[in-house]
């Protein structure tokens, strides 16, 4: 590889990474603005759009704040460093606090958000295929889970009023920490 081929290697990957970071601090802004709105009153788009956010968090999100933490050199950057550590150490704090069957049905949420149609949770397929199981769960044992929870609070609306109470102060908590 010739010298100009490894410059513009490096100049590409150094773009890529402040773009991506640029773009993460954005999307945590919306996702904090989105539990803002949603402490103040409840709408059903804002909701949607929260527990798009919240899984992404949670996945997607935390994995690539552990990537930077790691990666920050915390002689060199200490104050970004403490940022990354705040915010991987409050996710992980509050995703422990949701039970795996919230966390599921965030899951489910995000996906009737995302899709026209949802059929990752339906057990014939539109292929006539049976459909067992989701992510290594039974399908029957996960439908089953889901709609138990959903009549345990009354209704998805409910629902949504106990885990926006259960999550929103936590998550205002980690917003302010990290401001």
């Amino acid at each position: 590889m010739n010298s100009s081929a490894i410059e513009e290697f490096k100049r590409d990957f150094t773009i890529k990474t402040a773009v991506q970071e640029k773009q993460f601090e954005q999307w945590l802004k919306l996702f904090f603005f989105l539990n803002n709105e949603l402490k103040e009153k409840y709408d059903f788009v804002y909701q949607d759009a929260f527990y798009i956010k919240l899984y992404e968090l949670f996945t997607e999100g935390l994995v690539y704040a552990n990537k930077i933490l790691k990666a920050i050199d915390k002689n060199k950057n200490f104050e970004k460093h403490s940022w990354y550590l705040k915010l991987v150490e409050g996710l992980e704090t509050i995703k422990l606090e949701i039970a795996e069957i919230e966390f599921e049905y965030i899951e489910y949420r995000r996906h009737n958000a995302c899709h026209i149609f949802q059929d990752n949770y339906e057990i014939i397929q539109e292929n006539l295929k049976i459909k067992k199981e989701r992510k290594g769960k039974n399908l029957h044992v996960l439908n089953k889970e889901l709609m138990k929870l959903i009549s345990k609070y009354g209704s998805d609306r409910k629902l949504d009023d106990y885990l926006n109470n259960k999550l929103q102060p936590k998550l205002t908590d980690l917003y302010n920490q990290l401001t």
